[in-house]
């Protein structure tokens, strides 16, 4: 899973948007009894459109579904398997935590279950810096890339003092944080790094010592994860520690029905859910979230927190999921606002 995916998914919109989800068994391929029940979900999603579009989408759509698990079925399946279709896209990911099977079908898919494997394997930033060199490195739990492009590596000129060297990399480095709010793994001496004054805040993961102008991707990679690793674990912490600051600056929001709408606005700078929190509900005239129970008729939203989720990423917000029960006294879910 990665980030650029969950965007591409997140932009789309058509009406029906398909998403099939399902556990899977860990293996060379798609066990057969997998594939069963995958079908056998894609034939639900099927009877719900009958009903609900012209028999031409809905036949394009399926077919789709049948073309994605049949092009993928020799792929090496990971714990879950998420499908993808619309009259003008489709995507298969697979994810490397259990999902609630469901089928949702939406003018936009349903991407909480890809957010909470994108926080589990989050991509990170390496940023080496030394007294002539900084290099910006992307990378995820396979691999790290060096950008390389008119900006990156950036040189330091032979008679460039120190005060300004420094300055232009700080200011290289916020760059960087703005343009992609990742977790930043600094690799340096301690001494420079120290001289290179940027608040990372709680994106900053750990540091790798010693120089490393000349340290390939892979052994940066090697060095790298188990910090990052250690890091995802706390992610879950470091979001309620945002929530806390938050209602003491009043700018947090609790409960779906008061954070819903604050999304719709743009206004949510983070939002943090229980994994286990789906509510269904329809609209109401005045926008009210009125809790229904027909998940199968077309105007039933199937997961609103889902759909809140989205457009707190859409508007360039962050999101996390934490475990059921840690928000029980805020509704199960809670938000960090901009103003």
């Amino acid at each position: 899973m990665n980030r650029l995916l969950l965007d591409d998914l997140i932009g789309r919109f058509a009406y029906p948007s398909v998403t099939v989800l399902a556990n899977t068994r860990r293996g060379s391929a798609l066990a057969e009894d997998d594939l069963v029940s995958i079908r056998a979900q894609i034939d639900r999603a099927d009877d719900r459109l009958r009903t609900d579009v012209h028999d031409e989408v809905r036949e394009m759509v399926v077919a789709r579904l049948h073309a994605l698990l049949a092009a993928h079925r020799d792929d090496r399946p990971g714990t879950a398997l998420a499908l993808f279709a619309s009259p003008d896209h489709s995507a298969l990911v697979h994810l490397g935590r259990e999902v609630r099977p469901r089928i949702v079908i939406d003018d936009t898919f349903a991407t909480r279950d890809l957010v909470a494997d994108l926080n589990r394997t989050a991509a990170f930033h390496v940023v080496a810096i030394s007294d002539r060199k900084m290099r910006v490195l992307v990378g995820n739990r396979h691999r790290l890339v060096e950008r390389r492009d008119d900006r990156f590596p950036v040189l330091r000129d032979e008679d460039e003092p120190a005060g300004p060297w420094r300055r232009r990399i700080a200011e290289e480095l916020e760059l960087v944080c703005r343009e992609r709010r990742l977790p930043v793994v600094l690799a340096g001496v301690e001494r420079t790094l120290a001289s290179v004054h940027v608040d990372l805040g709680d994106r900053r993961v750990g540091v790798i010592n010693g120089n490393h102008d000349r340290t390939g991707w892979a052994d940066l990679h090697t060095l790298a994860w188990p910090l990052v690793v250690d890091w995802l674990r706390t992610d879950g912490a470091r979001a309620l520690e945002r929530l806390d600051r938050a209602r003491s600056a009043f700018r947090y929001a609790a409960g779906i029905d008061e954070v819903f709408p604050l999304a719709t606005e743009g206004r949510i700078e983070l939002i943090v859910a229980e994994d286990g929190f789906a509510p269904s509900v329809r609209l109401g005239s005045q926008g009210q979230l009125i809790p229904a129970a027909d998940l199968e008729h077309p105007e039933v939203v199937d997961d609103i927190v889902d759909d809140t989720m989205e457009l707190v990423l859409r508007y360039g917000g962050e999101s996390v999921i934490v475990p059921d029960g840690v928000l029980g006294e805020q509704g199960r879910v809670a938000a960090v606002l901009r103003y």
